[in-house]
C-alpha cells in the first residue's frame, strides 16, 4: 500500500496537541497534523527524524502530515487510519487464512447500542465481528499494546465477548507498524485493566492474532504473524 509519492524529512520538535506537532523542514519550523491518538513517547522526542507526506487541501489548516518516524533505524508508521486499511486490502485478496472463509465484508458495523467493530464478516454459516488495534510501540522485540490507557479499547473487548456470548466468531487483530516486533503482549504497565480485559476475552473465545508490517519510505504491507503472549 503506498503512503506518499515521496516523504520529506524533518525533525520533531515538539507536540503541541493531540493532532499537532511542531517541526523543523528546511530550516524553518512547520506545523504539521498528527493522524494517530497514541501517546507515542518513545518515538516522538525532539531532534527525532521524522516524514512528512503533503496534503494539499483548501480545507486544512496545515500542509503536512507526519507519517513516519526513524526509530534507531527502524521505520515506524504512525497513522492510526492505515491498518484498517491494510487489513480490509487483505481481507479481501484472502491474505488471511483465518478470515478466508468470509466472502461478504462490511465495515464498520454496529452490535448493541454503542459499539461500532471495524468488520463484520459473513458466510452462510457464521458471522464474525473483527476489530483492528494499531499497534507503534516495540521494546525488546516485543509489541506492547496499549501506548496509553484505552478505555475504548477495553469497551471494545467487552463488546466483542457479548457478541460471542450471542453467538457471533469475534475476533481483535493487532496491527504493529513496523517490520522489529517478534510478538505483541498487553501492555500491563500502562493499562493493566486492558490487560486483564483481553485475557478474559481471549478465556471467553474471542480470537486474537498480531501481524507486523513491512515498512519503506514508499509503502507499508502487511507482512508476517506473530504470536501473542499474555
Amino acid at each position: 500500500m503506498e503512503i506518499a509519492d515521496k516523504l520529506r524529512e524533518a525533525i520533531f520538535l515538539s507536540r503541541e496537541n493531540l493532532f499537532a506537532c511542531l517541526v523543523e523542514l528546511e530550516g524553518s519550523k512547520e506545523r504539521v497534523h498528527l493522524p494517530s491518538t497514541g501517546r507515542l513517547n518513545t518515538l516522538l522526542f525532539p531532534g527525532q527524524m521524522v516524514f512528512l507526506a503533503e496534503k494539499l487541501s483548501p480545507s486544512r489548516k496545515t500542509k503536512y502530515d507526519l507519517v513516519m518516524v526513524n526509530s534507531k533505524g527502524t521505520l515506524v508508521s504512525v497513522n492510526t487510519r492505515l491498518p484498517e486499511e491494510l487489513v480490509y486490502r487483505a481481507l479481501r485478496q484472502r491474505d488471511l487464512p483465518q478470515f478466508s472463509d468470509y466472502p461478504i465484508i462490511q465495515r464498520w458495523k454496529t452490535f448493541g447500542k454503542e459499539s461500532r467493530f471495524d468488520f463484520l464478516l459473513s458466510n452462510s454459516i457464521t458471522k464474525c465481528f473483527l476489530e483492528v488495534k494499531s499497534v507503534t510501540l516495540v521494546q525488546g522485540g516485543r509489541a506492547a499494546f496499549p501506548d496509553a490507557p484505552t478505555l475504548r479499547g477495553r469497551k471494545h473487548l467487552e463488546s466483542l465477548v457479548q457478541a460471542k456470548k450471542k453467538g457471533y466468531e469475534a475476533a481483535i487483530l493487532f496491527l504493529i507498524q513496523r517490520e522489529d516486533a517478534k510478538s505483541l503482549s498487553p501492555n500491563d504497565k500502562v493499562d493493566p485493566q486492558f490487560g486483564h480485559v483481553l485475557r478474559e476475552a481471549q478465556f471467553q473465545g474471542v480470537d486474537l492474532y498480531a501481524y507486523r508490517c513491512q515498512v519503506s519510505l514508499r509503502e507499508i504491507n502487511l507482512a508476517e504473524q506473530v504470536p501473542v503472549y499474555l
